[in-house]
Formats: structure tokens, C-alpha cells, sequence
């Protein structure tokens, strides 16, 4: 009985205060709740916020290079790796191994960070200093090149054949770009060459150097109007403003465009450029090149001269592109001037005993088409001089009035429906050329010749090719040079 009252005392002393205890768990346990979703609510919100910020990054940022000014895009000459800077850390939510493998590869892309666009047609690592967000850019590009011939006779000596017909390997060119902005609307832009690996110390043209090919300011004053000034590349053709490797699909530039219009172009002078709606244009003076050094077959090639020039011998150059059609432009260039050969390159130097004044022109049409897998660039080029241009004639040296040339080239991406970034372009390239017209020279049928090309140019990153061509040259019927033969595999890239 006593045990009986005493366990009743118990229960009635105990179930209350533990129906209390319960009831403040229950509180405890529904404040808990409300904490717990207000803190995976605030959660969830950073992790849609980092969600939309790394996505973001995926997309291109265009940087203003002017207050007003817009810079307008070509989709042939866009690559969007853009970077993003946190001013505010960000707490990153424990992830699935899924979830952090994407996100680590989403990184990846921001720490390679670049914007890589086209302005006004330069290449896309000349652009650079445009798009930036810094005062000071470096950028550049660089090929190497590995080349042999098949049975090449073309010179008088069998040594030289024999030295030719050996495997040419070389690093044809390393160029670094340096910009710099002053300002929102005045920007320097400079590009240095180095050719063939090396510096040249002497007067002869024996293509290795050290040189600066562009050296200018740009006047950023509106979309539709901006000055260049200083030592610029001529705005001819296709090639002349965007030779990076990445550009072109063949190992080795058009020769349409190196020996008639003479890529690289480059002198001193001042250019308007701008957009007017669907329109890109060039206009501006430029020097002519220098006619005492023209060589036979070679057209103005060989006249152009470096960044300290004397002379009185100007042309006027213009360029227009219709950009109106998504993955389509077409347009052309003109220039005409005069042209003289100069005593001197500069005081002190040899004495050019040739006196000849002429006139110079030229002209070019070109489309480029790049979508759905297809990638074609086609372009004609007409030079010719006025009278007088005979005075420079030797007997060796015998130079045309006229010369004409086309090239068409198509490159299929194989990899277009791929799941993958890379491209595989196979590519075919014809181009036919006469430097010689009017049937001037000691042989005509030597520069009148058809070129063949057949390869495949492979993009394992849209700033990295690999190229590899088998090529052929066909001589005029009557020729006294024999066709020729090449292997031609490349490695370029920018940065």
C-alpha cells in the first residue's frame, strides 16, 4: 500500500513538470525549424547568386572602348573567354562530387581568363588592348613550321637544290603585342616582329629580322568616326590586317595576298575608320611604296618600306565591308598614288642611278563566310602602274605593267556536330596568279602559275591550330621552271 501511494505521489509530482519540459522542447524544436529554413533560404539565394555570377562568365564581356563608341563584332573573329574579379568573398554550399567537378571547370574557363574579339578588323590578339580592362595589354602570336620538298630544281646551282630539297624547319615568326590606353579614347597600339629568329644587321632582303610592323595611336571619338596615326597597317584585302595564324586555314598565307597585295603591308600614315550602321569602312593617305626596289614578278612586293622613310610619294586607301548578315561579309579595297624610285632610302646610303615616276593602283573584292560548319574566305586582286614605270627596266630585272590573281578557300569543320569545343577543318584552297599580264618579262610563263592545296587545320583551343598541307604549284606551259611540290605542316597560336 505504502508503494502503491508512493508511486502515485511520484507520477503526480513528475508528469506535469515532464508535460512542461515536452511542451518547452516543442517550442525549442519549432524555433529550430524556423531558423533552419530562414538559413537554407539565405542559402539557397547565395547559391543562385554564385550560379547566375559563374554562368555570367561563360558569356563574352565587351568592354566599351569609348564612351559612345560600341564595338562592333564580327562572328568569323569572336572568341569569348571572359574573367570575373569578387570584391566580396563568397561562402561556396557543400557540393555533390557532380556539383564540384562542373564548378572546378567552370573555373577553369574564368583563370583563362581573356576577351578575344575583333576590332575593326585586326586580328584578335592585336585587339586586345581595345577590350581590356587595364591601362597596359600584351598580347601576341607565333608560328612554327616544318616544310619539304619533293625533287625541287627551280635554281640555277644544284647546291641550292640540294639545300632546298632538305626538311626547313623554323620558327617563322614570334610577335608580341603591347598596348597601353591613356585614356576611354586614345589608345596605343604596337605590334614587333620577329622573323625567321632572328635580327637583321645589314641592308639585304634576306627576311630575318627584328622590326616594328604597327606602331600607332587610335582616336577613339565616335562609332562612326576615329583617327589612326602613325605606322599602320595598310587596310587592304583580307590578310594585311589579320595575318594571326588562326585566321587563315592553309599553313602558309594566299600568295595572292604576299605578292600582289603585299601582305604584310605596313607604313606610315593617317586613317579615318568607324562603323555606319551595317558597314565598316577605312579611308586615309598612306606612302607609297619605294619603286626603285621593285623586282620582276614580284609587283610592289619588295617596295615597301621600313618606319623611317624619306619621301614625297603618297596614295590614298580605302576599304569598305558589308557586315550586315550574320557570318557573311563581302567587301574591297582601293588605293592609288604616285610612286618614284628614290635616290637614297635615307642620307648616306648608295645612290639609285634609276629615275622613274609613276602611278600606282590597285584594287581587291573579297566575301567570307563562316556558319554552320563552313568556314570559305574568296578574294581577286588587280595592280597595275602608268607610264613611266618602263625607266626601271634592266636587263635582268624586267617589271609588268599588270598583274591579277584569285584564290578560293573551304575549309568543312568535320567535328561541327560534335559535343566537343574542338574544331577539324578539311581544307582546299585554289589560287591562280599572273604577275605578269601584259607578257613584259624575259619569261612570262615563270610567273603565271596555278597553286594547290589540300590539308587539315585542327583547333584544339580556338587560340591554337595545328596545320598540315600537301601542296602543289603548276607553271605555265611554257615555262623554263619546273612544278613544284611540298609537304607543309604548321603549329600557331595566340595569346
Amino acid at each position: 500500500m505504502k508503494k502503491t501511494i508512493t508511486l502515485s505521489l511520484f507520477a503526480a509530482l513528475t508528469l506535469p513538470a515532464m508535460a512542461a519540459s515536452n511542451a518547452e522542447l516543442e517550442a525549442m524544436l519549432l524555433e529550430m525549424k524556423k531558423e533552419f529554413h530562414a538559413y537554407k533560404s539565405t542559402q539557397d539565394k547565395k547559391v543562385a547568386a554564385l550560379e547566375k555570377e559563374l554562368a555570367s562568365t561563360k558569356q563574352t564581356k565587351k568592354s566599351t572602348p569609348t564612351k559612345t563608341k560600341q564595338a562592333k563584332t564580327t562572328p568569323t573573329q569572336t572568341l569569348a573567354l571572359t574573367s570575373t574579379n569578387d570584391k566580396q568573398p563568397t561562402v561556396i554550399p557543400t557540393q555533390t562530387k557532380e556539383e564540384e567537378k562542373s564548378f572546378l571547370e567552370t573555373a577553369s574557363d574564368v583563370v583563362t581568363a581573356d576577351t578575344y574579339e575583333s576590332f575593326s578588323d585586326l586580328g584578335l590578339a592585336a585587339s586586345k588592348v581595345y577590350y581590356s580592362d587595364t591601362a597596359l595589354s600584351i598580347g601576341g602570336y607565333g608560328e612554327y613550321k616544318f616544310k619539304k620538298y619533293n625533287d625541287y630544281k627551280n635554281f640555277a646551282s644544284s647546291v641550292n637544290n640540294d639545300t632546298r630539297n632538305k626538311a626547313e624547319t623554323n620558327v617563322v615568326r614570334f610577335v608580341p603585342y603591347i598596348g597601353f590606353k591613356f585614356n576611354e579614347w586614345i589608345v596605343m597600339n604596337t605590334e614587333i616582329e620577329f622573323e625567321d629568329g632572328g635580327a637583321r644587321s645589314d641592308n639585304e632582303n634576306n627576311y630575318k629580322y627584328a622590326i616594328v610592323e604597327f606602331s600607332y595611336l587610335d582616336f577613339l571619338l565616335d562609332e562612326k568616326y576615329n583617327l589612326r596615326v602613325g605606322h599602320i597597317l595598310v587596310p587592304f584585302g583580307n590578310i594585311n590586317l589579320n595575318h594571326e595564324p588562326v585566321a587563315f586555314l592553309t599553313s602558309e598565307r594566299p600568295l595572292v595576298e604576299t605578292f600582289i597585295i603585299p601582305s604584310t603591308w605596313h607604313t606610315n600614315g593617317a586613317l579615318l575608320h568607324g562603323n555606319i550602321d551595317d558597314v565598316e569602312y577605312y579611308a586615309g593617305v598612306v606612302t607609297s611604296p619605294d619603286a626603285g626596289d621593285f623586282v620582276e614578278g614580284r609587283f610592289v612586293q619588295q617596295g615597301r618600306q621600313g618606319a623611317r622613310q624619306f619621301t614625297d610619294d603618297y596614295s590614298g586607301v580605302a576599304r569598305v565591308v558589308y557586315k550586315g548578315i550574320s557570318g557573311f561579309d563581302m567587301g574591297g579595297s582601293l588605293a592609288y598614288g604616285q610612286t618614284s624610285a628614290l635616290a637614297q632610302d635615307k642620307p648616306g646610303d648608295a645612290i639609285n642611278t634609276l629615275s622613274a615616276d609613276f602611278s600606282l593602283f590597285m584594287a581587291e573584292g573579297h566575301i567570307n563566310y563562316k556558319a554552320e560548319g563552313w568556314n570559305v574566305q574568296a578574294l581577286a586582286a588587280y595592280g597595275s602602274f602608268g607610264d613611266g614605270y618602263t625607266n626601271l627596266n634592266t636587263a635582268t630585272n624586267r617589271i609588268s605593267k599588270t598583274v591579277n590573281g584569285e584564290y578560293l578557300t573551304v575549309g568543312y569543320d568535320f567535328l561541327h556536330n560534335a559535343s566537343t569545343s574542338h574544331t577539324l577543318y578539311g581544307v582546299a584552297e585554289v589560287e591562280r596568279l599572273d604577275l605578269d599580264a601584259d607578257n613584259e618579262t624575259s619569261n612570262p610563263d615563270n610567273y603565271k602559275f596555278n597553286e594547290y592545296t589540300l590539308g587539315l587545320a585542327y583547333y584544339p583551343d580556338p587560340k591554337v591550330v595545328f596545320k598540315a598541307d600537301f601542296n602543289i604549284r603548276d607553271y605555265a606551259e611554257n615555262a623554263s621552271l619546273a612544278d613544284e611540290n611540298a609537304f607543309i605542316a604548321s603549329l600557331g597560336f595566340i595569346f
